[in-house]
């Protein structure tokens, strides 16, 4: 869409049960409900003060569950919506700590106004990766309690006088959450195998060594859809992109990577990159080269999840499968020389 022919802006503050609407440059404000019935009222609203689909951006934070619904029936509706980060409005506001709902509404409708050039346009995701998604999450949940259930049931080994209910009772839970993983994952896998584009990377994402079912699934999540993916931003939005501290003569600090972003994707790249190290001769013989080097082996791991992270988009980049025996440019230069 062509954000320089806007003439309106809205911001949303989502809540729980209501959204707090503001019209730029109008001045107007709309209290509604956070449902079907308050989207139509919000939809007319903005028809009544001459907004159209084509001359109106409406802007809203990410507020996770609360907005999805929103957002699903305004994009159907046809108006283009934005949906950014919770810390845009430092950008645009005041000083003072004032945290009303239609003061932040206004000042999401600033935004739009004078970073229209920088609002991220929201694109509608097919049906099943929202369906995948939901799959996943509950999946993760499952496997979390199932993790706890465990947990206790060793412990109770140390207890000397454990009752017997609660021996049988955690036995039956683990019975319990197991079938229904089992079942999550068949249907997290007919997801994919009735969807083309979802079973095509699937199967070049399984090609790669050490990428199990579940680092897959993930990537798909969280990545379908985009054509290119930089090896580098991804490196770094997850937190294992190796950064230096360094300013003038007198900070000095080592680089290191930051840890920040999906603690859960992190640890199931750290995962495959440590099988991958452990099974396949071009990943062992990579790894011993760099503990010879006197690298520690954190780092060395670190720099497995990077080279794993380096393959994984060239994979996607290409649409080709992983090779054993493939010889990259720099490889053939380096056995030249």
């Amino acid at each position: 869409m062509d954000l320089t022919n806007v003439d309106h802006f809205i911001g949303i503050d989502i809540s729980k049960d209501t959204l707090d609407c503001w019209l730029r440059p109008a001045g107007k404000h709309l209290q509604c409900d956070n449902s079907e019935a308050g989207f139509q009222c919000l939809d007319k609203w903005l028809t009544d003060h001459g907004c159209t689909y084509q001359s109106s951006v409406i802007c809203m934070e990410d507020t996770g569950i609360y907005g999805k619904r929103l957002l699903v029936s305004l994009t159907q509706m046809g108006w283009t919506c934005s949906v950014e980060k919770t810390t845009i409005l430092e950008k645009v506001g005041p000083e003072h700590h004032r945290k009303e709902d239609d003061f932040d509404a206004e000042l999401l409708a600033e935004y739009a106004d004078r970073f229209s050039d920088q609002l991220s346009i929201h694109t509608p995701a097919e049906p099943v990766l929202d369906q995948l998604q939901q799959l996943y999450s509950e999946r993760r949940r499952l496997v979390r309690q199932r993790t706890a259930t465990k947990t206790k049931q060793t412990q109770s080994s140390q207890q000397p006088d454990c009752p017997q209910l609660l021996k049988q009772g955690w036995g039956e839970q683990l019975r319990l959450f197991e079938e229904h993983i089992e079942r999550l994952d068949q249907q997290i896998q007919q997801c994919i195998q009735t969807h083309e584009g979802l079973t095509h990377y699937y199967q070049l994402l399984r090609s790669i060594p050490g990428i199990g079912q579940v680092t897959a699934w993930i990537w798909l999540i969280v990545f379908y859809g985009q054509q290119k993916l930089n090896p580098k931003a991804i490196a770094s939005r997850f937190g294992v992109a190796p950064h230096a501290h360094q300013s003038g003569t007198s900070v000095r600090g080592k680089t290191r990577s930051s840890g920040h972003g999906s603690s859960e994707i992190r640890s199931t790249l750290t995962m495959a990159a440590q099988s991958a190290s452990t099974h396949h001769d071009k990943f062992v013989a990579y790894k011993q080269r760099k503990l010879e080097e006197g690298k520690p082996w954190p780092v060395v791991r670190n720099n497995l999840v990077n080279k794993l992270i380096t393959i994984i988009c060239a994979i996607w980049n290409t649409q080709t499968p992983y090779e054993a025996d493939y010889e990259s440019r720099f490889d053939r230069q380096k056995k030249a020389a």
